[in-house]
Formats: structure tokens, sequence, C-alpha cells
């Protein structure tokens, strides 16, 4: 399957565009979040967030240069989306193993930010 079939591209647009205007949220995080999105259970598609360097920025792969992510995220594309937006709370998700996190997952918190505008932005 090509990332383009996964709803999760367009939150991961939505984040893109919305970086910009989370400067602040950037240097906050300070950190690479590697995104493993899965369809039934199987890794469909990588989106790495690189806000450790420069403004930030979203792209679909691995971190680039062999960069170890600081958090890696993995979950399912449709629940990954009803968390970006708004209908599946993160702990919820995390807690009931919707959601799986692995290394600095306190990065993720810092991340409400982002994940507010983009809610805000276009969605």
């Amino acid at each position: 399957k090509s990332e383009s079939s996964l709803q999760s591209q367009v939150i991961f647009d939505a984040i893109s565009t919305e970086l910009p205007n989370q400067k602040d949220v950037v240097k906050k995080v300070n950190g690479i979040i590697l995104y493993e999105i899965t369809q039934n259970g199987k890794p469909a598609a990588y989106y790495t967030l690189d806000l450790k360097y420069g403004s930030g920025s979203v792209y679909g792969d691995k971190p680039k240069n062999n960069e170890k992510p600081n958090v890696t995220v993995t979950v399912d594309d449709g629940d990954f989306v009803k968390i970006a937006t708004g209908q599946l709370e993160p702990t919820k998700a995390f807690m009931s193993g919707k959601l799986k996190a692995k290394g600095n997952i306190m990065l993720l918190q810092k991340l409400q930010g982002i994940m507010s505008g983009v809610k805000a932005s276009k969605l």
C-alpha cells in the first residue's frame, strides 16, 4: 500500500502546514518522533516528525541520516486519525494498547500545541 491510501497522510500534511506557527513547541520538544502507521496490524508507512533541527519538519519515511528517534509511536491508521481529530483520547489509546510508544514518551505530551493547532486549522 502506498502512503497516499492512508487516512493519516492528511494529518501529517496538516502538521507540516502548522509547524511554522509552532516554533515554541519545536523548541520545547527538541526531538525526533517516528510514527509507524499500521493497517491490519502490519506496518503500512513511517512518518518522521523532526522537531530537533531548524523550525521542524515532517516527512514520510524513517529519520534521515540514520538518526535515532527519541520516541517511536506505533498506531493504526484509523486510530491515529481519531487521536489527531480529538475523537480518541491519546492516554486512553495508550492504556488500551491502541497506541504503543517506545523511548521518551514524555515528548509526546509536549506535542499538544501542534495537535490543537492542527485541529483548529483544517480538520
